[in-house]
């Protein structure tokens, strides 16, 4: 039997010519044959997500019954996939009313008097303000986004406007109203990259960069989660089930793709929580401490196929727009490798701490300048067209991210620089340096005028 690097090859070869019968076939038993290997390794024998759909966490439910007792909340995206699971965990407790905010228009009656439904997009801010005017909310959960990396490459004004000016026109929908006490966000894994080129990933950094401006002086307390792949909704996963079923063949990206998962009732567990352990003057985000190990995306390919009877190959297509970015080994600390988490970084490693129940980590973002902040949404706004708010977006993320340097210990910046880069790592993983050359100039940028500037400048040239 082939090594499994030389069917890699052979598929990749052959997957640009997937509607050819000759290259069709041989994809079908290039897919075999992976299929046959990896039933020999156990490894598509059960759901290998199944671990993560029957994961939980704690709720410290007395707590949650104070803080819930009599408050109106307002769930933006509230028809979502864990806006929905939210509303129905909220009903648990003794609310007074539900508002969901969201888009859509709902179709259902399925929900009790106390639940109002009330269409509305995010991105008009009159018609926000008008509704937190007429509910009076004392708690707001935002989860309303624009959420596929790749859509958002090419609607970049959609995605931008919605994640990042809708957030804003939220917030101050808060400030103004004189009833809202708790704020919580959901965010992504993907925004505790030091900086980032990729739409999404940026517009969900940028907000929490808006979240803990307001933070620092609201009499609000303002905290977010960082989920990473949500699974009742992954648009990975249902593309492979679906397609596993209709399609005559399933297109991944590339081999050796791993994602890490949680569940819908974990997601929405993560933003109660966030109510209780949410502090005055700081915005905190909340992640899942034990995430298990990540998935390889072929892997959840070969197990739909196989489940679903058919003989269909897998193919390669590369890497989409939203999904080129590579993973810097310095994004996590390796001071203690017994307590990596892929959705937090070195620095926010530093102020981490851990709930009553010791199954969600709690840390805050690093902070940056207000004023820089300002005029960074004054650009976006004034942007009109694709191009200048995908420009705005980026030069101005990238003038957040060093003035958020400015503030961090430039020992753990020095500390990152030789995790990041070293050179037993880059060539086993096949990476250039120049896959983070923005990252590394802000990295180094941030270290002038220090003892560890020369020593990095010279780390990253040597590579160069």
């Amino acid at each position: 039997m082939a090594m499994i690097s030389e069917i890699y090859k052979q598929i990749w070869e052959h997957s640009p010519y997937v509607q050819t019968s000759k290259s069709y076939h041989a994809l079908t038993q290039l897919t075999s044959q992976l299929i046959n290997q990896y039933e020999e390794q156990g490894r598509i024998t059960n759901d290998p997500f199944s671990p993560t759909r029957e994961r939980t966490l704690s709720l410290p439910m007395e707590d949650l019954r104070k803080e819930l007792k009599g408050k109106t909340c307002l769930v933006t995206g509230g028809l979502g996939c864990v806006g929905s699971m939210l509303v129905n965990e909220l009903l648990k407790f003794d609310v007074k009313s539900i508002i969901i905010l969201d888009k859509r228009k709902t179709t259902g009656t399925d929900y009790p008097e106390k639940v109002v439904c009330v269409q509305c997009d995010i991105r008009n801010a009159q018609r926000v303000r008008d509704i937190f005017t007429l509910c009076r909310p004392g708690i707001v959960f935002h989860t309303a986004a624009q959420r596929d990396p790749g859509f958002a490459e090419s609607h970049v004004m959609e995605t931008v406007t919605t994640n990042v000016l809708g957030t804003v026109n939220v917030v101050k929908a808060c400030e103004d109203s004189g009833t809202v006490k708790q704020f919580v966000f959901s965010s992504t894994g993907k925004a505790s990259r030091y900086y980032t080129e990729e739409i999404y990933a940026g517009t969900k950094k940028l907000c929490e960069f808006i979240l803990d401006s307001y933070a620092r002086t609201s009499d609000i307390k303002y905290s977010m989660v960082r989920f990473t792949h949500i699974l009742d909704n992954s648009l990975m996963n249902v593309e492979l089930k679906n397609g596993s079923i209709n399609n005559d063949y399933l297109a991944l990206h590339s081999p050796g793709k791993y994602v890490t998962a949680q569940n819908a009732k974990e997601a929405a567990y993560l933003m109660l929580n966030a109510l209780v352990y949410s502090t005055n003057k700081q915005c905190q985000f909340l992640l899942v401490r034990n995430l298990a190990w990540p998935v390889e995306s072929l892997e959840m390919a070969l197990y739909h196929i196989k489940q679903s009877g058919r003989n269909i190959p897998v193919i390669f297509s590369g890497n989409p727009l939203g999904y080129t970015e590579k993973f810097f080994r310095g994004q996590m600390d390796w001071s203690n490798p017994n307590e990596l988490n892929l959705l937090m970084n070195v620095y926010e490693c530093k102020s981490r701490r851990l709930n009553d129940a010791q199954d969600i980590i709690i840390s805050r973002p690093c902070k940056t300048d207000k004023s820089t902040l300002l005029q960074v949404l004054d650009e976006i706004r004034d942007a009109d067209r694709e191009s200048e708010t995908k420009a705005s977006l980026i030069r101005g993320l990238k003038e957040l991210v060093r003035e958020s340097l400015r503030t961090v210990d430039k020992e753990e910046t020095a500390n990152i620089l030789q995790w990041g880069l070293d050179p037993v790592c880059l060539k086993a993983e096949n990476i250039h340096i120049a896959d983070f050359n923005e990252t590394l100039q802000l990295l180094l940028e941030s270290l002038e005028g220090t003892e560890y500037h020369k020593e990095a400048e010279d780390l990253i040239y040597q590579h160069a």
